[in-house]
């Protein structure tokens, strides 16, 4: 795992932003409902989820095993 990835239920729409902006099909989510990591290990901190989250529901932190 590159990235620790987690979201805010209280703060996600449900946009489907996330998981449709993802290379890595790490989120999943049904429109309305709450996006959900599906796939955490396949996350490399592309950002791409986090920036363009309209209610700042996503947070992506880099781990340090990315490093050897």
């Amino acid at each position: 795992m590159l990235a620790s990835i987690k979201v805010i239920d209280e703060k996600c729409i449900g946009c489907g932003i996330c998981w449709s902006v993802c290379p890595k099909a790490v989120l999943a989510g049904e429109l309305r409902g709450v996006a959900r990591v599906i796939n955490g290990n396949a996350c490399h901190a592309c950002f791409s989820c986090q920036n363009n989250c309209p209610t700042n529901a996503i947070y992506v932190s880099p781990t340090s095993s990315r490093f050897p």
